[in-house]
């Protein structure tokens, strides 16, 4: 009974919060596929809008130059290819963005977005979702995107610290900083809609954007990382890595209603509660909890009626009991005498 009404508070408390958080919750109306297009570099910006292509594969079989440098194929950062598990059970999504790590504006403000909202989410790289972000300038080397991995994971992402001073090995492994060719970076760019081309005066214009795609590789979701402050992206990318993960990695029944209750919207571009959901999730609830009540309650009375009365026994059996006096019955008193009974004076 009392494990009952433990999980209709939490039922009922995570509703609160729900709601709690929607009052907060602004639809910033937002265009993904007009995001943060690199103004301050003077490149045209025409035509650079990001094609959504939610639901398609990325190429696996494409391969990639880490900051490590160890040649990775992109099927390879993902814990299920194409519905097979490939890494013990897990289903985490990837958070994947295309940068260039020399991006004198718009790539390190979108890198430094992502720290922060990484460090406000209580997903953890590694453990929850990984992280791979792409160069699509083919002349970085693999000693540049070190030290920008270093700079991320060890200054900006406290579970990044290992031992000595060093990266801590889950993070660092999950956390990955590519570069690769020129035909490589095209074709991983195509595949996830994200454009980009080199301008007049040597640098990049290019859209800013992050996707988050399933464990077995599809694209599931693009944001901004312009969405608000730090606590707002967080939120913005918990709920598309929960969705991006089936719920798999939520971590209990409070966040499965969250996921449940917002739904990306295309026109805001973002996740934003839905009313409707939340009215018909409150009735789920308080059609549970008075019914809950209601059984608890006629469990209780029915074993109170179960139960005999204190005394109510003992009365019973002294009312007919026959009382023995030196050989003599006598019935209690006030009983009247017993049938077939004498008394002797």
């Amino acid at each position: 009974m009392f494990a009952q009404r433990h999980q209709l508070l939490a039922l009922v408390s995570a509703t609160a919060i729900i709601a709690g958080g929607a009052s907060a919750q602004i639809a910033r109306t937002y265009d993904p596929s007009k995001s943060g297009v690199a103004p301050a570099t003077g490149a045209t910006t025409s035509g650079l809008d990001t094609d959504q292509k939610v639901g398609a594969f990325v190429p696996m079989e494409l391969r990639f130059t880490s900051a490590e440098g160890k040649e990775v194929r992109l099927g390879d950062l993902f814990d299920l290819e194409k519905g097979t598990a490939a890494s013990g059970g897990k289903h985490r999504p990837v958070l994947v963005t295309l940068v260039y790590y020399d991006c004198p504006v718009v790539c390190s403000a979108t890198m430094d977005k992502l720290a922060g909202a990484f460090r406000r989410l209580d997903y953890k790289i590694g453990k929850d979702f990984k992280v791979a972000y792409f160069s699509f300038d083919s002349t970085e080397t693999a000693k540049r995107a070190m030290q920008v991995k270093e700079s991320y994971v060890l200054g900006n992402y406290p579970e990044g610290l290992g031992d000595n001073g060093k990266m801590n090995p889950l993070v660092a492994d999950n956390w990955n900083f590519f570069v690769g060719t020129a035909a490589a970076n095209r074709e991983l760019a195509n595949a996830l809609g994200f454009k980009y081309r080199v301008a007049d005066n040597g640098q990049f214009a290019h859209s800013s954007v992050f996707m988050i795609l399933t464990p077995d590789g599809r694209i599931s979701r693009y944001l901004s990382p312009f969405l608000g402050d730090d606590k707002a992206l967080a939120e913005q990318m918990k709920l598309a890595l929960l969705e991006a993960s089936d719920g798999k990695i939520a971590k209990g029944v409070s966040e499965l209603m969250m996921s449940w209750c917002f739904m990306y919207d295309p026109k805001a571009g973002a996740y934003t509660l839905q009313a409707m959901r939340v009215m018909k999730f409150g009735a789920i609830v308080s059609i549970v909890a008075v019914g809950s009540l209601i059984a608890g309650l006629m469990f209780i009375d029915r074993a109170r009626r179960k139960r005999p009365q204190p005394g109510s026994e003992g009365r019973a059996v002294q009312d007919n009991r026959i009382v023995e006096n030196g050989g003599e019955e006598l019935r209690a008193p006030g009983s009247g005498p017993a049938q077939g009974t004498s008394f002797s004076s």
